[in-house]
């Protein structure tokens, strides 16, 4: 069974592509899921129609919790145990099945594998390429994987292609002797070759090198669909086969895998960008840092959606400030001068309660005029929890006294200000500290309850 283009379709088949191809533009992701699938069954060799499809699921399924992402493989294997039952009477209708399963989990590897699987026994090695390469997008490293493609890729005679992808497998696994075996014959062949392959089945079609270069410069660019980011990415990866040390192109496949909404693979390749730095990039560091804390914030919320109960919701939130925490120890050691990590530090020590380790770290964050309001009110609470109550109130009047407006972080120091007089037994200047919040913003925290009720017990 031959594959087919889009110029082979007839009548309603043909126009209802032509609508679905006009709404990709659109990000009309569900009238595409509603036209392409009944074209893709009556035509399983339609390879342009299938990575429209995928295009629309992947953008459908990329605002998926983690939740729901964990239980996919569970939702997805009854769908292909359906489609290996009916791939001896039908095709169409196996990979339909094989469809909806992709539709709940695109990158799925199993998925993924039955629909190459079921390409390559009906001579439709371009679909089996596809169905490998989308899994390489999301899974760089399973070799696994690398190892269907190069023999799609033979199936479909791009022996080159073959040999650089069972390069790729050796890049991650030296000692994988069927790669190395595969490697040499896919060499041999290549040199023998007459030309011409990979001239007409390549699923991608051969990019000549100018317009390689113009689509891989392309890539920093904004890209606007589904489609665009899946096909931008697949240039990326060949490219970075070939230059597996370069850092820009580790950059923007990361950034382009968070912008596809996977960011799980996003944090794994920035810190492999990261990593190939020499861990010297300040930007990649706080990606990474960024992406962390994303995932723990996600987990949280879910936590919360399902009613988790509060050890578990704390749990949660310590690891949280445990990897913050950790961010910070590492800048700080790193670029000990830089103040504004001194302020991040101490921040995040006070988070976690390490009030006395803290305290030299605000200090020094003092010299910082960017931070240095925020650095007094935390230099305050780090000897207020200790119980040093007339340094934390020296702390707290100096940030109230410097900060011109009444913004946030003034009520905040003025706020802190009269709980340190209170617990000094100064409550009547404690009180005029609470005055000074009430005039300009009664809703301030408790300061109208207590304002009010030092009137009340006087009158």
């Amino acid at each position: 069974m031959p594959e087919i283009s889009s110029s082979q379709l007839a009548g309603p088949q043909a126009d209802s592509f032509r609508k679905a191809k006009d709404a990709v533009s659109r990000q009309n992701w569900d009238y595409i899921l509603m036209l392409v699938p009944p074209i893709l069954e009556a035509h399983p060799g339609f390879l342009e129609g299938r990575k429209v499809l995928r295009a629309a699921q992947i953008a459908k399924t990329k605002g998926a919790s983690a939740l729901e992402k964990g239980m996919a493989g569970v939702k997805v294997a009854p769908y292909l145990i359906q489609a290996k039952a009916a791939a001896g009477k039908s095709l169409g209708a196996a990979l339909a099945k094989v469809e909806e399963a992709l539709g709940i989990d695109p990158a799925n590897s199993q998925a993924n594998g039955t629909l190459a699987e079921l390409a390559l026994a009906n001579d439709l090695p371009g679909t089996a390429i596809f169905a490998h390469e989308t899994v390489r997008v999301a899974k760089p490293q399973d070799t696994g994987n690398l190892h269907g493609l190069a023999k799609a890729y033979i199936a479909a005679k791009q022996m080159s292609k073959a040999r650089d992808t069972y390069q790729a497998i050796l890049a991650i696994n030296p000692a994988d002797g069927e790669a190395l075996k595969g490697m040499k014959d896919a060499s041999a062949l290549v040199a023998t070759q007459e030309g011409g392959w990979e001239k007409s089945t390549d699923f991608r079609e051969s990019l000549k090198s100018k317009e390689e270069s113009l689509a891989l410069e392309s890539a920093g660019k904004v890209v606007k669909t589904a489609e665009a980011i899946a096909e931008q990415l697949g240039r990326l990866h060949s490219q970075f086969e070939k230059e597996p040390q370069n850092v820009n192109l580790a950059k923007q496949i990361a950034e382009l895998c968070e912008l596809q909404g996977a960011f799980d693979h996003a944090l794994q390749w920035f810190q492999f960008a990261y990593d190939l730095t020499q861990k010297s990039d300040p930007v990649l560091e706080k990606n990474v840092f960024r992406l962390r804390l994303q995932q723990l914030d996600a987990e949280l919320d879910q936590a919360r959606a399902a009613g988790a109960d509060p050890a578990t919701l704390s749990e949660i939130e310590a690891r949280r400030k445990s990897i913050t925490l950790e961010g910070a120890r590492e800048r700080v050691s790193r670029y000990p001068n830089d103040l504004n990590y001194r302020f991040e530090l101490g921040e995040a020590l006070v988070d976690n309660g390490l009030y006395k380790e803290a305290v030299p770290e605000l200090q020094q964050a003092l010299r910082q005029p960017s931070v240095r309001h925020k650095a007094l009110i935390l230099l305050g609470q780090s000897y207020h929890r200790r119980n040093m109550l007339d340094l934390a109130a020296k702390q707290y009047a100096s940030a109230a006294s410097e900060i011109v407006a009444m913004d946030a972080t003034k009520k905040d120091a003025i706020y802190s200000l009269g709980i340190a007089l209170e617990e000094m037994g100064k409550k009547a200047e404690a009180l005029e500290e609470f005055k000074r919040i009430y005039e300009v913003d009664s809703q301030y925290r408790d300061v109208a309850d207590r304002v009010e009720a030092a009137y009340q017990q006087t009158s």
